[in-house]
């Protein structure tokens, strides 16, 4: 199938008018649930011109035995507020890209909560952290990984942990391996030594599911494991330390004994979205080569792709559902081509004077390129993987309604520029509020 036609949906919605966007005011506007439409929500979308919605789980044929579907509704959220100031939550990695948005929904939703930082003294890691809203019920304290000691402290008193915190680097070395397993283990421990811990969230990864296959161009789901023990297939170093953290951690949970708290795990793809910090992390490193003039042509790649807040939804909604208990569960939108993504910010950036590539090589002369660049090198090692995911279990145990990527990439990109991320163009006149493109 030609990348411009359409995986699912007419060839009218393939060529129908772009969807209107609205930019973040002042790099933080919100974009409520009700501003994108149920259809662009729940569609996924490849088309290489406007890109529709990938078919849902049972239109590919893939089902999952499911407990039951999400329920949540007013009422519900209005008296959980109330009652969530008795809840204390610890939030591991709490400055990182997604760590510090889920710190943000458990203060608006009321919460206390703990926030481990690798040093409380970081000024431009903690001010962050300090200025959300309702930062009055928030405590930080330093943290680290590979410290056996200090969980046992970090999660006292804590109802639920989210443990997010883990290694990412693009150029990886061995080490981050090792790190992310005991550092999994630590905070489990721990957390199986406290009376009060009622549940873990664990933040794994995409990457855990559909790296190393010989056939990587399937429909993954839950059910399907990154593979490692074939050294023929190239897997990502950060991919490798997801996969064995996660293993590790359900080898814990279901054969320590004594274990009373119960974990999900969560498997995001690409998050995009506005950062809350000025630190480049690994997300807004790939976005930036769009814009900072550093990725000279379209490498031929898709991936996976959600935005943040709704990453951070989907880490409250399974603490509190007892109906994703010891379940892992995707966490993506839908997937895009570079080619895909590239358009979508030309078409908001090009007139502000910025530079996006148009160009798409053939894979080997980016491999050419990758020679001079390590980074991109370890990029292009992954490019032969399309990520088609199935999200049919997010939405039906968590409710989930995944907002339109293309929304949060502009967002994204308006962020860091305003950040001084990306440099500011010429021409750049930034977000507005009621700004249409």
């Amino acid at each position: 199938m030609k990348e411009a036609e359409c995986r699912n949906g007419s060839e009218a919605e393939a060529k129908a008018e772009p969807p209107k966007f609205r930019a973040r005011s002042q790099a933080l506007l919100k974009i409520g649930a009700d501003e994108v439409t149920e259809a662009r929500r729940s569609r996924w979308f490849e088309s290489e011109q406007e890109p529709n919605i990938q078919e849902t789980a049972a239109e590919a044929g893939t089902e999952h035995q499911l407990k039951s579907e999400y329920r949540y509704d007013m009422a519900d959220a209005v008296a959980e507020h109330e009652a969530n100031g008795s809840i204390k939550v610890l939030v591991t990695g709490a400055a990182g890209y997604l760590a510090i948005h889920c710190v943000q929904q458990l203060l608006n939703e009321g919460y206390r909560v703990r926030g481990t930082v690798r040093d409380t003294n970081n000024t431009a890691k903690v001010k962050p952290l300090i200025d959300l809203k309702g930062s009055d019920r928030l405590e930080l304290i330093t943290a680290d990984l590979m410290d056996k000691q200090i969980w046992s402290t970090a999660v006292e008193g804590c109802e639920y942990v989210l443990h997010i915190a883990s290694p990412c680097q693009t150029v990886a070395d061995d080490s981050i391996i090792q790190t992310a397993i005991d550092g999994t283990l630590n905070v489990l421990r721990a957390v199986a030594k406290c009376d009060t811990v009622k549940k873990v969230v664990l933040t794994s990864s995409s990457g855990a599911v559909n790296q190393g296959h010989k056939k990587p161009h399937k429909l993954f789901n839950e059910d399907d494991w990154t593979k490692l023990e074939d050294g023929r297939v190239y897997v990502h170093k950060y991919h490798v330390s997801k996969t064995m953290a996660e293993q590790a951690a359900w080898n814990f949970v279901r054969n320590e004994t004594g274990v009373k708290f119960k974990m999900t795990v969560l498997n995001p793809a690409l998050i995009v979205g506005p950062l809350l910090q000025n630190s480049k992390g690994a997300s807004a490193a790939i976005i930036s080569r769009f814009l900072d003039s550093t990725m000279p042509a379209i490498p031929s790649f898709k991936c996976g792709i959600v935005d943040v807040d709704d990453v951070a939804l989907a880490h409250i909604r399974a603490m509190r559902n007892s109906d994703t208990d010891d379940q892992r569960i995707l966490i993506t939108a839908c997937t895009m081509s570079f080619r895909q993504i590239a358009q979508v910010l030309r078409k908001e950036f090009a007139p502000q004077d910025y530079s996006v590539p148009r160009l798409r090589v053939p894979f080997f002369m980016i491999r050419l390129y990758s020679l001079l660049d390590e980074e991109a090198r370890e990029v292009v090692r992954l490019g032969k993987y399309v990520e088609y995911f199935d999200n049919s279990k997010a939405k039906q145990l968590l409710g989930m309604t995944f907002k339109d990527p293309r929304i949060s990439l502009i967002e994204m990109a308006y962020d860091m520029i305003e950040r001084g991320i990306i440099p500011k163009r010429s021409k750049y006149r930034g977000p507005s509020k009621s700004q249409n493109m």
